[in-house]
């Protein structure tokens, strides 16, 4: 039993304790009720707290663990321990700038390796010498997805996924879901105030409420690695595989966070929560319709009572190298900012290639967004899972089928889970400009 499984036992033992808590209310608001009923009513809820003090002490002994084995993995290889691809014992070189996360990629090439068994894997890295990396990853949890990596190295590629990934880059709030799913209340209507005479009836206030939701959709990356390069034990293919993890799936999450449209097990994006009317589409790339539009973007957020804390926007290279492109007739860029400091309207722009260029009848549209990122969530389990393969085939980018076997090579998998929402899905605007490409 991994820890996520303990913190989702310990969720329903707090669901439990508040149900019979109620029930201890409803019976005494009765005033008529029994005193064997409300007894064995206080019996259930000693029960059902008595449960969750015990979840709860294993769920901190199980988060004490894993936080030993990944300060015990990560001081290998800042400060000591073995000398990487050696065996020798040698002392090690201090971890470098850029080698953050490397205990995944010594874990997952040790796994690849093994064909994923954990047991052998754990072998390989003491027998290498990584003594303090293998003890982090015995403690790594098998089913038939592969094995799920100890969470704190999880955490490790998760963070490095930040700058690859432009929703996160630009300030969403990332926030633990080990649970599995998330429920936010939110106002949805604010209440009102209103000025009346001296003894007049006060007039009623009434907000309005409703929930965001968010629970688990599984990314998956699939990584082809030549056989030849995994014979090597290294630091420097401990990050060659390290890099190809976060690569693929950072490509694949910004997309995702971007434009997929929520339906089965996808994400929704910015561009399906974003509403109606705070979407345009400008048929016209003139310098003063530009910097209307680019203006109006801004003022729907605002004008929806948006605090703006951390706005930001995201664009395809090309859009933003347009914008910083136009000229009014007197020769002055319209936008400045872009160039002296990367920024529109003061706030940061993001660029990501996931932004298509080639949208509309005519093939020529890109998307702009504009947010206050503040107000996007992101649920994430904080863990990877890894799996590998030499016998399977996988279908690449140009369609053809690629034997695994046949080629010498590894596949592997990696599978993280998280999900976005906004606070508030006014905080989201944004524009299809016909022809803002260089």
């Amino acid at each position: 039993m991994d820890i996520n499984d303990l913190r989702r036992m310990l969720k329903a033992a707090a669901g439990k304790m508040e149900t019979t808590a109620q029930a201890i209310e409803d019976l005494e608001a009765a005033g008529d009720a029994e005193a064997s009923a409300i007894e064995a009513a206080q019996a259930e809820f000693a029960a059902a707290e008595a449960e969750f003090k015990g979840l709860q002490a294993r769920v901190q002994r199980a988060e004490a663990v894993e936080q030993a084995k990944a300060d015990t993995a990560t001081s290998e290889l800042d400060t000591g321990g073995s000398n990487p691809g050696t065996g020798t014992g040698a002392p090690a070189q201090a971890k470098a700038a850029g080698q953050e996360g490397i205990e995944v990629g010594f874990m997952a090439h040790a796994l690849i390796n093994a064909k994923g068994d954990r047991d052998k894997a754990v072998e390989r890295l003491e027998r290498d010498g990584h003594s303090a990396i293998s003890a982090a990853l015995s403690g790594a949890s098998e089913s038939a997805g592969g094995v799920t990596l100890p969470r704190p190295q999880g955490q490790a590629v998760i963070e490095l996924l930040r700058p690859k990934v432009t929703v996160r880059a630009s300030g969403a709030r990332v926030h633990d879901m080990p649970a599995g799913e998330l429920r936010n209340a939110r106002q949805a209507t604010p209440s009102s105030a209103a000025y009346g005479g001296e003894n007049a009836a006060i007039v009623e206030s009434e907000p309005t409420f409703d929930k965001v939701e968010e629970k688990f959709r599984k990314l998956t990356s699939l990584v082809p690695i030549g056989n030849s390069l995994l014979r090597h034990t290294s630091a420097s293919i401990a990050l060659m595989v390290r890099d190809d993890i976060i690569k693929e799936m950072g490509l694949k999450n910004d997309l995702a966070f971007l434009r997929f449209d929520g339906t089965g097990n996808l994400p929704k994006g910015l561009r399906q929560w974003a509403p109606v009317a705070n979407w345009a589409t400008i048929a016209v790339k003139d310098a003063a319709t530009v910097e209307a539009a680019i203006r109006a973007i801004v003022s729907k957020v605002e004008d929806a009572d948006v605090g703006l804390i951390n706005p930001g926007w995201i664009m395809r290279a090309s859009a933003k190298n347009f914008l910083a492109s136009l000229r009014w007739a007197n020769g002055f860029k319209v936008f400045p900012s872009i160039d002296d400091n990367g920024t529109l309207h003061g706030a940061p722009i993001r660029t990501t290639s996931q932004v298509p260029d080639n949208l509309g009848v005519g093939g020529d549209e890109t998307e702009i967004y504009f947010a206050d990122f503040s107000e996007i969530m992101i649920g994430d389990s904080q863990q990877i899972t890894l799996a590998s393969s030499t016998e399977a085939s996988y279908v690449n980018q140009a369609g053809d089928t690629v034997s695994a076997y046949q080629n010498d090579l590894t596949l592997m998998r990696a599978i993280a889970e998280h999900d976005m929402a906004p606070a508030h899905d006014a905080a989201i605007a944004g524009l299809n400009g016909q022809g803002w490409t260089l």
